[in-house]
C-alpha cells in the first residue's frame, strides 16, 4: 500500500559553493564550469562541442579539503538519469536518485571524505543537445517531519509602480521572493527536536516542502512541487507552547522562514 504522506524535509546549508575555496573544471567550456557553484540555478555550465549522445561530457568540484554530506542536488540540468556520479574519482553505486523537471536528488550514505565530485555524462534529455548544469549542491540531511505541519506561504512580487499621466500605471518586476510560516502541532518527540536542531542552527538551511514526492498533492502547485527547494532562515520569535498548559498536549508554535540568498 502506498505511504500517501511525506513530511516537510530539510537539509544543511550548501557547502559546494566556489567562494567557499577549491576549483571547478570541466570537459569544455571549463572557464565557466565555476557557474554551476555560485548559488544560483538560473545560470550555470553548458558543455560546448559536446552535443552528441556518444560524447561524455563531465563537470569537476574539487573542494581542496574533505568535506562531509548525503545529498547531492543537480539543479535545472538536461542530462539524462543515466549520467554518472563519482567522489573522489570513484563511482557512486549506492545512491537514491529522484528526478523531475530537471532537477535531481541523490542521496547516498553519509560520508566525510568527500574532496572531489565528478557528474559524467553523454545523453541529454532532447538527444544530441550540449549538456546543461544549472547548479550542483552538496547537503547534509538534517531531517523530516513525521506528521503534516500547518505550512502558510506567501509569494512576494517586488515592484516599481510608476503612475502616468493619463492615471494608467507603469508597473517593473524586480524579483520575487517567498515566506513561510509553520504553525506546529506536534506530538511526536522526533518532530519537536527537528525544530529545535533547526532552530540551533544558527545558520541558513533548505527546506523541501514537497518531503520528495509531489504525488502525494491531490493538486500540484508552487511551493509544493518537486523542484521547489528554497533556501530559509528563522526570522522573528518562536512560541513554543502547550496547549491550555497541559502537560500531554505536546509542543504548539508558530515558526516564520523567509527566502534568502
Amino acid at each position: 500500500m502506498k505511504k500517501f504522506f511525506n513530511g516537510i524535509k530539510f537539509f544543511s546549508d550548501n557547502i559546494a559553493l566556489i567562494n567557499l575555496g577549491g576549483t571547478a573544471t570541466a570537459s569544455s567550456a571549463a572557464d565557466d564550469a565555476v557557474e554551476a557553484f555560485n548559488g544560483s540555478k538560473a545560470f550555470g555550465w553548458m558543455s560546448f562541442g559536446e552535443a552528441d549522445d556518444t560524447k561524455t561530457a563531465y563537470l569537476e568540484r574539487n573542494f581542496g579539503t574533505a568535506l562531509y554530506g548525503d545529498t547531492l542536488i543537480i539543479a535545472n540540468h538536461n542530462l539524462k538519469p543515466s549520467f554518472t556520479i563519482k567522489i573522489n574519482d570513484t563511482a557512486i553505486i549506492s545512491f537514491k536518485a529522484q528526478t523531475q523537471r530537471g532537477f535531481t536528488v541523490i542521496s547516498f550514505p553519509y560520508r566525510e571524505d568527500i574532496q572531489k565530485i565528478r557528474i559524467e555524462a553523454a545523453e541529454t534529455m532532447t538527444a544530441d543537445e550540449e549538456k546543461q548544469i544549472g547548479e550542483i549542491m552538496l547537503l547534509t540531511t538534517v531531517g523530516q517531519f513525521v506528521h503534516p505541519q500547518e505550512l502558510k506561504n506567501t509569494l512576494t512580487r517586488e515592484q516599481g509602480d510608476l503612475k502616468l499621466q493619463n492615471g494608467k500605471h507603469f508597473i517593473f518586476n524586480c524579483g520575487n521572493s517567498w515566506s513561510f510560516s509553520i504553525d506546529v502541532f506536534a506530538l511526536e518527540q522526533a518532530d519537536i527536536e527537528l525544530l529545535q536542531t533547526l532552530q540551533g542552527l544558527g545558520s541558513p538551511f533548505y527546506m523541501w516542502p514537497c518531503g520528495g514526492d509531489e504525488s502525494q498533492f491531490a493538486y500540484h502547485f508552487r511551493p509544493f512541487l518537486f523542484d521547489d527547494f528554497f533556501k530559509v532562515s528563522f526570522s522573528g520569535s518562536g512560541k513554543p507552547n502547550l496547549k491550555d498548559n497541559i502537560y500531554w498536549t505536546g509542543l504548539r508554535d508558530s515558526v516564520k522562514l523567509l527566502e534568502v540568498e
